[in-house]
């Protein structure tokens, strides 16, 4: 047993995307110094992400995703992040407080990205075209009463970014089969729906990555990194421009921790009561 254990290997991470000795630092097989000045950040994310250097197309579609989910106004990460923020934490602990929110009905883009790759592999299977396979997506959700990832916003209804967001990629020539099979999708709401239900941004975004070929969990990392942007800016304002907690009673506004929103006429638990004599301990 002595003589295995003095011939196992030291313990080191191994890893694909890089490295460092004490005057160099590699990443994905190219010397940092020769990137910097040279990629953009969308660039840098495409290599650090994929492996690769992008096409040019692609960098300027990554890009284009980026600054179009860099910031949205108060959502449940921004606001999650301001309340963070106005406990007196760290900026860095607020902006994680944000990123908590990300999941299935805020900023993921990895559910419709997983909807639509999955609905492309599925009508080359059952030797069906694109439109097909959206009706029964649409059809199939809709007797299931499943939400549609990637459609509708609760905000805008018909979401201002989405369509600028199918131009650019349609003029790249990145737009495929899944952007197709989610405007596909689109149309067969109002058949389904007897209403129209919009791609919102962050459908249009998973779509556009899946024909990038970013696997779904990946393509949440886009939007993690983006929305962080949002994050940094809304905690730091919070921090340098308003009083802590949001409950100050003084301010023109009423906050959202005032004592006036937490009356007794909001309260709907059991109703006052005496704690029983047998429990006192006191």
């Amino acid at each position: 047993m002595a003589e295995e254990k003095k011939q196992r290997e030291p313990f080191h991470w191994r890893t694909g995307i890089a490295y460092k000795t004490r005057d160099r630092i590699v990443v994905r097989g190219y010397d940092l110094n020769d990137l910097t000045g040279n990629l953009d950040l969308g660039e840098m994310a495409y290599l650090v992400w994929r492996g690769e250097l992008p096409s040019k197309s692609h960098a300027k579609m990554l890009n284009a995703i980026m600054v179009c989910l860099a910031e949205h106004a108060f959502s449940p990460s921004s606001a999650a992040a301001r309340l963070v923020a106005s406990g007196g934490v760290p900026l860095h602990a607020a902006v994680a407080g944000g990123m908590l929110t990300i999941g299935d009905l805020h900023g993921t883009f990895d559910r419709p990205a997983a909807m639509f790759q999955n609905g492309v592999v599925r009508a080359r299977a059952e030797g069906k075209n694109l439109e097909e396979i959206a009706e029964i997506l649409v059809e199939e959700a809709r007797e299931k009463k499943q939400r549609l990832p990637g459609f509708h916003h609760p905000q805008h209804i018909r979401d201002p970014r989405s369509e600028r967001l199918v131009q650019v990629g349609q003029k790249l020539g990145v737009a495929g089969d899944h952007l197709s099979l989610a405007l596909a999708m689109e149309d067969a709401t109002e058949r389904h729906h007897s209403k129209r239900i919009w791609l919102n941004a962050v459908g249009v975004s998973g779509a556009l990555l899946s024909d990038m070929d970013f696997e779904p969990e990946l393509s949440k990392g886009v939007m993690l990194v983006s929305r962080c942007i949002s994050l940094v800016a809304h905690v730091y304002e919070e921090m340098t421009r308003e009083k802590g907690w949001r409950a100050s009673s003084r301010e023109t506004i009423t906050q959202p921790l005032d004592l006036e929103l937490q009356r007794p006429d909001f309260y709907d638990g059991p109703k006052d009561r005496k704690f029983p004599s047998d429990r006192n301990k006191s």
